[in-house]
């Protein structure tokens, strides 16, 4: 087995008690890394008391200067890794003590790795995707595999790739499709050999709450991408995007009209219709989000 050597970036933000957690797993690793960066996103909370539980040998930990968003920090932690692979993770999910050695077994073969993972405050609940090789036409259809937490990729890539910071949602899957645009050999374990962290509020609670006008700078990754998903899927992930829990909004129409002009009558007729929103929309039961 080639032996890579790992670079850890781990952002964080306003939140040292889970990076006391994080910081631990990776540093309990069974292939220990090469270096392990902790990428502060200028946060007002003291990190020093957990900083101070770990030896410092162990990790560099670097803030940024201002507020810069995730990808900014992430981008940081890529130009300052000198490791072979670099294994990306934010700062409130926790790694398997195997989680390097599983995915350096996936590397022998592949460029970049993503893996499934369980949820921390139900550990009984995965999120498993069986498809192994992730090529364009699986990643067209969205990410349905993990966060950046479950995601390494080869240092030269990524340096090539680094993070859109342009975009305020879907870096993720914008990453994923420049990995498989770039021709490189992607693959998945499918198996959770991580812990992810809901939080207290997520995403479906943001997006639920959401007023219109935020909604254009969340399809901001879909019409970068245009071309690449062509005009079928690109119509479909903007319906979808638009009418997330419409069933839940009070201004229905409005988002309805939103994705006729975005994204066509066909493709929002074919969501409203294949995720039974229709009922909920008539107030006559309740609609899937």
């Amino acid at each position: 087995m080639k032996e890579y050597s790992f670079t850890v970036v781990i952002t964080t933000y306003n939140r040292p008690d889970y990076l006391l957690e994080s910081l631990k797993g990776v540093l309990s690793q069974t292939v220990k890394p090469k270096e392990v960066l902790v990428i502060d996103d200028f946060s007002s909370e003291d990190y020093q008391p957990v900083l101070d539980k770990f030896d410092r040998n162990s990790f560099q930990y670097i803030k940024l200067k201002a507020p810069s968003g995730a990808n900014v920090a992430r981008n940081t932690g890529v130009e300052l890794a000198t490791g072979d692979v670099i294994a990306f993770l934010d700062d409130d999910d926790v790694w398997d003590e195997d989680y390097l050695e599983q995915h350096l077994a996936a590397l022998q073969t592949a460029d970049a790795v993503t893996c499934g993972f369980r949820f921390l405050e139900n550990p009984e609940k995965t999120r498993i995707n069986p498809i192994v090789d992730i090529t364009q036409e699986v990643i067209k259809n969205g990410n349905k595999f993990c966060g950046m937490s479950g995601v390494t990729c080869k240092a030269e890539l990524a340096k090539k790739l680094k993070f859109d910071v342009e975009l305020k949602n879907s870096q993720d899957w914008d990453f994923f499709v420049r990995i498989t645009l770039e021709g490189a050999k992607f693959v998945n374990i499918p198996k959770p050999i991580y812990n992810y962290r809901r939080g207290h509020v997520s995403i479906s609670t943001e997006v639920k709450n959401m007023p219109i006008e935020k909604v254009y700078p969340r399809l901001k990754a879909f019409k970068k991408h245009r071309a690449f998903l062509g005009s079928h899927a690109y119509s479909e992930r903007v319906s979808e995007q638009v009418l997330s829990f419409i069933g839940d909004k009070s201004n229905k129409w409005q988002w309805i009209n939103i994705s006729v002009k975005e994204a066509g009558l066909v493709a929002t007729w074919n969501a409203l219709v294949m995720r039974r929103l229709l009922p909920k929309l008539m107030g006559k039961g309740k609609a899937s989000a």
